[in-house]
Parts: structure tokens; sequence; C-alpha cells
């Protein structure tokens, strides 16, 4: 990586913008949710909380599904020379949505042929059946279309949020590198020592 002050600011603007917009994502999936739901939605906290677990669930199931998964253990993130070494806006052309590689390798995800992707592949299609069932049994006519719309695309936003926050973190972390562990150690020390504080 190129020490420059232009190559240092460079990176440091990409990272702002990439952390602009997975809060701006998750802005976008509450405020789609809001304006597609049935107005009496919100006393219905159950549907929010399906469409975030279904999403959750698939996108964790696409990420372990993917054929690229390895690049996420920690000897691949750590390697300078690795995938993680070029710069974010590089990384984030090629991963910031799921490839239609991961996406293809779901059917075989749901028959077992890993079984963390195939655990949460099949929480994601239980978390689409029980949200349906929610949906028919509560709203009826034009209310129910809405419904079954806020749910589709909350879920679909957490799955594509969670996607880009993995890819987000794990160039975070290479380029942290060892300063990743004196950083992870100072807060643990910092929160040990204000718990025993606050005792």
């Amino acid at each position: 990586m190129d020490g420059g002050l232009g190559s240092i600011l460079g990176g440091l603007a990409a990272a702002l913008l990439a952390l602009g917009g997975a809060v701006a994502l998750a802005r976008i999936a509450g405020a789609a949710f809001a304006i597609a739901a049935p107005q009496d939605a919100e006393a219905v906290p159950l549907l929010r909380l399906l469409a975030i677990g279904t999403g959750g669930a698939f996108g964790l199931a696409v990420l372990l599904a993917a054929p690229g998964r390895g690049m996420f253990l920690p000897e691949r993130v750590f390697d300078a020379e690795g995938a993680w070494a070029g710069s974010l806006s590089e990384l984030l052309a090629r991963h910031a949505l799921p490839r239609a590689e991961a996406l293809a390798a779901l059917p075989q995800a749901l028959l077992g042929a890993d079984p963390a992707a195939a655990v949460l592949a099949w929480l994601a299609l239980l978390g689409v059946l029980h949200g349906s069932v929610t949906v028919l049994r509560l709203w009826h006519g034009t209310a129910r279309l809405r419904a079954i719309c806020a749910f589709v695309m909350l879920a679909l936003h957490t799955a594509l949020l969670l996607h880009y926050a993995a890819y987000l973190l794990g160039w975070f972390a290479a380029q942290l590198g060892p300063w990743l562990f004196a950083l992870a150690l100072l807060a643990f020390q910092r929160w040990r020592y204000g718990a025993r504080a606050a005792h």
C-alpha cells in the first residue's frame, strides 16, 4: 500500500463514504418499511422482527455458501498480499452486492453441503413462511399486499446490509492488522475497569 499522504487521505475518504453508505442503507430500510407497511403494522412488532431475522439469516447463508467464503479466515484477512490488500473501492466494486455464484450455491446449502449455511438457509426459509402466515392472518385486501411488500423489502435490505457490512469490517480488520488486537485489548480493559468501578 502506498504510504503517501494522498493515498492515506483517499483511503480515509473511501472509508467514510462506505460507512455513510451503510448508515444510509439502514435508514432507507427503516423508511421503506414504514412507507410500505399498513398503518397498524407498528402495533405488530412481530412483522418487523421476522423480516430482520429472515434477512439476517439469508445474508449469513449467502456469505457462508459463497465459493469465496475462505477469504474471511483470519490468515487470509491478515495476509498483506491477499484479497483484502487492495483499496476499499476496488473491494466493494467486486463484493458490495452478493455475486451470482453465491446465490447459485444456496440450493446446495439447503441440501446440507455446508452445515452452518444449511441451518441459516433453512432458518431464512422458515422466516419467509412464518412471515407469510402472519401477514395472511392479520391483514386483508390492500393492507395484506402492503404488509407482504414491507416484509420482503426489509428482509432484502437487512440481507444486503449484512453482506455489505461483512466486507467492510473485513477490510477494516485487514488494514488495522496487528493494531486490531491492541484496540480490542484496550476496549476490553476499559470495559473491565468500567464494570468494576460501577460496582
